[in-house]
């Protein structure tokens, strides 16, 4: 996988996360990565959601974030919940994901679940092994659901889940 698209990968990740005070103070950190991104469209999207962040009190993205993606089961990060709900499919679903952490030398220490997607597009942007992308085609459904719910709200993160269908396209059909 090419570095500029790693870049991508985990200004994503970050962006996803849960915003507190670390995450504003990385805020120039995260323009400058944002400037690296070659792809305008992308790089535009990331921009206008800087441009919020920016322009408002962290206790605001805290509630926004809450609201969106904690309280709305429709745009749960994790994404086996989407495709299996609370089942016992989830839980082997769950398993595959830590698997594939684990052979790769990783091990989950943020205590989130593996399927968390701040958490693995933070380990797409690491990983240095030969892997197979294909398994997230299984999700892209469900991505593609979760963008929908975030456009119809109008929310923020909307364009930032836009660039990470984007990204799981490209990894799914080139593998890299």
């Amino acid at each position: 996988m090419k570095e500029e698209k790693r870049n991508l990968l985990k200004v994503l990740s970050i962006l996803l996360q849960y915003p507190d005070d670390e995450f504003v103070v990385s805020l120039e950190e995260l323009k400058n990565a944002v400037e690296e991104i070659p792809q305008m469209e992308q790089r535009e999207r990331c921009v206008n959601f800087l441009d919020y962040l920016g322009t408002n009190p962290l206790i605001r993205l805290q509630e926004e974030y809450t609201v969106t993606f904690d309280f709305n089961p429709a745009t749960s990060l994790n994404l086996t919940y989407h495709k299996f709900g609370d089942t016992r499919e989830r839980g082997k679903a769950l398993v595959g994901f830590h698997q594939l952490y684990k052979t790769a030398g990783y091990e989950c220490t943020s205590g989130e679940l593996p399927d968390y997607l701040p958490l693995l597009l933070e380990f797409l942007s690491i990983n240095r092994q030969e892997c197979d992308f294909s398994f997230l085609g299984q999700y892209g459904d469900q991505l593609k659901a979760i963008g929908v719910h975030l456009q119809e709200s109008g929310s923020p993160y909307a364009s930032i889940m836009a660039n990470v269908l984007d990204i799981f396209r490209e990894l799914e059909t080139n593998g890299a």
